[in-house]
């Protein structure tokens, strides 16, 4: 059973292996190393310290392309010795994480929010640099979003509607499918104003707008109502929750 686990919101891959978890050592080298190439950081540091594979077995996991390959797989033994050869900020907290893996992971519906409300952040932040040369200031683009969270609600007031203040960010509170919505809205209008060469606040502001738009009548038709949808719990507990 493939699974994906978080600590500070970084995806871990894991699987059950003759009743305990292992987990992909170049994930956890990658997070502790913070290396672009955490896969060549773990060859060297095998061939330097060869021992460490005595508790690693080689098991499938999903890779970004979708298929499944054999990688390098430790079990928390495995990962307490490596971390001793990894010189790491992280290392002390992912040690409390990882001896507390059992209480403090969190559920699948959990991991899949967290990893939604990430991926939506990425994208905006790939947004905010592309209209940043187009004439689109910081300010600016709060705008373009707040806009399209309007239409996404249907001009709902959704910080009222949550019970939160106006200053905190509607998304930690959005589930994962409004979540992926928002996302697919701002990934289309990143698109659109690239391909159609857009200029201003106002010409990306009317197309996020308009794709946002289409996206909650996709909702509606599938009888959702975005408004309508309960806030969760707020994800900045969650994330709290990974670092313990």
């Amino acid at each position: 059973m493939n699974d994906i686990k978080l600590f500070e919101s970084k995806e871990i891959r894991s699987t059950m292996y003759n009743g305990e978890w292992y987990f992909a050592v170049s994930d956890v080298v990658g997070i502790l190393s913070e290396s672009l190439d955490p896969t060549s950081y773990w060859r060297k540091l095998k061939q330097r310290e060869p021992q460490l594979v005595t508790n690693c077995h080689g098991l499938k996991m999903p890779a970004p392309n979708g298929k499944m390959y054999k990688i390098d797989c430790a079990n928390k033994e495995g990962l307490l010795r490596i971390i001793q050869s990894i010189p790491s900020k992280k290392a002390e907290p992912f040690k409390r994480w990882l001896a507390n893996i059992g209480s403090i992971v969190l559920d699948e519906r959990s991991n899949k929010r967290l990893a939604a409300h990430r991926k939506l952040k990425e994208t905006e932040k790939r947004f905010h640099e592309n209209i940043k040369d187009r004439g689109v200031c910081d300010n600016g683009f709060k705008r373009i979003i707040k806009s399209g969270d309007e239409e996404l609600f249907n001009g709902t007031d959704m910080h009222e509607k949550y019970g939160i203040d106006k200053d905190s960010d509607i998304d930690d509170y959005m589930n994962t499918l409004l979540l992926h919505g928002k996302g697919f809205a701002t990934e289309i209008t990143n698109h659109h104003t690239t391909m159609l060469d857009l200029e201003g606040e106002n010409d990306i502001k009317s197309k996020h707008r308009d794709n946002t738009k289409e996206v909650r009548q996709t909702l509606v038709n599938a009888k959702i109502k975005p408004e309508d949808v309960l806030p969760e719990k707020d994800l900045k507990q969650l994330k709290g929750g990974t670092k313990t």
